[in-house]
């Protein structure tokens, strides 16, 4: 059967939606930002968890759904896992680092690539990594060692945690810094609560939950 990409997405927002709900969880649009980004990488690249890092501290809820559907642990068990670990964590099957503050996975990422140089290896960064003196230090090291084998993916929603990115932090010239600096790096123009147009365009979700007329909402616009 052909893969399809569209329906693939739809799929796995609504995943993200509905274990959201069911746990009571947050980081809800920044899950919805990166589910492109996901799918391409898992389904259309077909890179396997063991060469990957989810490096943002928030949106773990997309890679938990791409972990269920890829049958590294039964979709009963979302719920569960986003609960108990509502930041990416190494207890749920597959993740093979636990995050935590922002800025940490560049640096984790840049030494497995050097330890297993003939193995390509993906880390999703969010934009609000690039803000970090350490993600800066990583980047040097990836260009003066010609970490090649690293491919570094910037989920760039345009919002952080607190507001807009470009308000926070004007990053056009670290994005010159760091294509500059590291090979393989991608910016991926997503769009942060991607699908439902009341997450869209604001920071606000980032900590919101849903409640059940919302969920109905959001899910009628997949």
């Amino acid at each position: 059967m052909q893969f399809n990409y569209k329906n693939k997405v739809k799929q796995i927002r609504k995943d993200i939606l509905d274990i959201s709900f069911a746990a009571n969880a947050c980081h809800i649009s920044s899950s919805l930002s990166c589910v492109k980004t996901l799918v391409e990488l898992f389904y259309i690249q077909e890179i396997k968890p063991e060469q990957f890092l989810f490096g943002k501290a928030s949106g773990c809820a997309a890679y938990y759904a791409i972990l269920a559907d890829k049958e590294y642990f039964s979709k009963e068990k979302l719920v569960y896992y986003l609960r108990n670990y509502p930041l990416a964590n190494v207890s749920v099957p597959g993740v093979i680092h636990s995050v935590g503050s922002v800025g940490h996975a560049l640096s984790v990422a840049t030494g497995i690539a050097l330890g297993n140089r003939n193995q390509q290896f993906y880390v999703l960064l969010s934009d609000g990594d690039l803000m970090e003196g350490s993600t800066y230090e990583a980047a040097l090291f990836i260009g003066q060692h010609n970490l090649i084998n690293l491919h570094v993916h910037i989920d760039d929603n345009k919002f952080v945690a607190c507001g807009k990115t470009k308000d926070i932090l004007n990053l056009e010239n670290a994005y010159i810094f760091y294509k500059k600096s590291i090979t393989n790096f991608y910016k991926h123009n997503n769009i942060k609560g991607d699908g439902v147009d009341f997450m869209q365009g604001s920071h606000h979700w980032h900590y919101k939950n849903l409640d059940s007329l919302l969920l109905k909402k959001a899910l009628k616009q997949l």
